[in-house]
C-alpha cells in the first residue's frame, strides 16, 4: 500500500487526489459537485471513484480512501446524518456504500476536521501530540475543529465540534439546521451576505471591508463572531487557535479587530493574555492531503 486517495466535497466543488505518507499530492482533479444532489449521489460518487482508480492505474496500490464532507458524521466515521447543501448525502451509510467500489476502507469525515489535520502538519504544530489546538473556519457557515493530545475530539456521537450551532442568547431566528437561534445564524458568510445586501447594495461582497470595513455594522459583525470562539477558547485553553476561511481570507477582513474581540472576551489573565494564533493559507487540495494524513493515521492504528 503506497497511497491514500483523498476526496473533498464542497456545495460546489468535488476534489479528488493521490496522496502519499509524506502529504505529497498526485493526479489532483476538481470538478462540478452537481451529481451529488441527486438521489444518485453514492452511486454516481462511486463510479467517479472507480473510474479514478483506473484512469490512473491505481489498482492494487491504495490503502484506503477518505472523503470529507460538509456533513455531520458517526463515531465510526462511515455514516453521513446531515448535510443541508448536498441533500443526496443525507443519512446513508456512504463509507460502507463507496468501499464495494474501492475494496479498500473508506473513512468518512467533516471537511474542517481534515483541514485542521493538514494545518496541524503544514505548521508543525504539534510534533508531540500533546497540545490543545482549536480550528475556526468561516465559510458559507462556521466550521469549527477541536484536536486535543494528538488526535481530532469527535465526542459520543461523533459530532463534537459544531461551534456554528450552539444558541445565541436572544436570537430567535430559525437555523438551516432546524434550530432556533444558532451562532450561525450571525456568524457566518451566509449572514455577511445578507448585511451586504440588506446595509450596502451597491457594494459588491468581495468589496464588503474595503469600503465599509469601519462601519458599526460590520464591526458588530465582527465583534460577533468572537463570541463563540472565546466561549471555546475559556473552556479548553489551547496551545494554538487557527483562523481561516473565505471570509477571513476576504481583502482587508478586519482580522486585528476579531483578535481584539476574542481576547477582551476570553477570561482574564488566562487564556487571553497568552493565546497563539495561526493563519493558515488554504489552497483547493489542503482538504484532500488532510484527509489523506488522516487516514494514513487511522490505518497505522488498525495495524497495531
Amino acid at each position: 500500500m503506497k497511497y491514500v486517495i483523498g476526496i473533498d466535497i464542497g456545495g460546489t466543488n468535488l476534489r479528488i487526489g493521490t496522496v502519499d505518507r509524506e502529504g505529497t499530492l498526485m493526479n489532483f482533479e476538481r470538478k462540478s459537485s452537481a451529481s451529488l444532489v441527486s438521489e444518485n449521489a453514492v452511486q454516481n460518487l462511486g463510479k467517479e471513484l472507480k473510474s479514478y482508480i483506473e484512469r490512473y492505474q491505481l489498482e492494487g496500490q491504495v490503502g484506503a480512501v477518505s472523503v470529507g464532507v460538509p456533513s455531520i458524521v458517526s463515531k465510526d466515521k462511515s455514516f453521513i446524518y446531515s448535510t443541508p447543501n448536498l441533500k443526496g448525502l443525507e443519512n446513508i451509510d456512504l463509507g460502507n456504500l463507496l468501499k464495494a467500489y474501492a475494496n479498500v476502507p473508506v473513512f468518512v469525515d467533516r471537511d474542517v476536521n481534515y483541514l485542521l489535520v493538514n494545518d496541524i502538519k503544514t505548521h508543525h504544530l504539534d510534533p508531540e501530540r500533546e497540545r490543545t489546538i482549536l480550528g475556526f473556519y468561516l465559510g458559507t457557515g462556521f466550521g469549527n475543529a477541536v484536536y486535543i493530545n494528538g488526535q481530532l475530539h469527535v465526542g459520543k456521537n461523533g459530532v463534537a465540534g459544531e461551534l456554528g450551532h450552539i444558541p445565541m442568547y436572544g436570537i430567535d431566528e430559525a437555523c438551516t439546521c432546524g434550530n432556533i437561534g444558532c451562532s450561525e445564524t450571525r456568524c457566518s458568510g451566509r449572514y455577511l451576505k445578507h448585511l451586504a445586501d440588506t446595509c450596502f447594495p451597491d457594494t459588491d461582497i468581495s468589496d464588503v471591508f474595503v469600503k465599509h470595513g469601519d462601519d458599526p455594522i460590520i464591526l458588530e459583525y465582527v465583534d460577533t463572531l468572537a463570541i463563540p470562539m472565546a466561549a471555546e477558547i475559556n473552556i479548553l485553553d489551547p496551545d494554538y487557535v487557527i483562523m481561516a476561511g473565505g471570509v477571513m481570507t476576504m481583502k482587508d477582513f478586519p482580522m486585528e479587530r476579531l483578535i481584539w474581540a476574542v481576547k477582551e472576551r476570553a477570561r482574564k489573565p488566562f487564556p487571553s493574555e497568552n493565546l497563539e494564533f495561526v493563519f493558515p493559507e488554504h489552497t483547493q487540495d489542503s482538504g484532500v492531503i488532510g484527509g489523506a494524513y488522516a487516514a494514513f493515521d487511522k490505518l497505522g492504528k488498525m495495524e497495531k
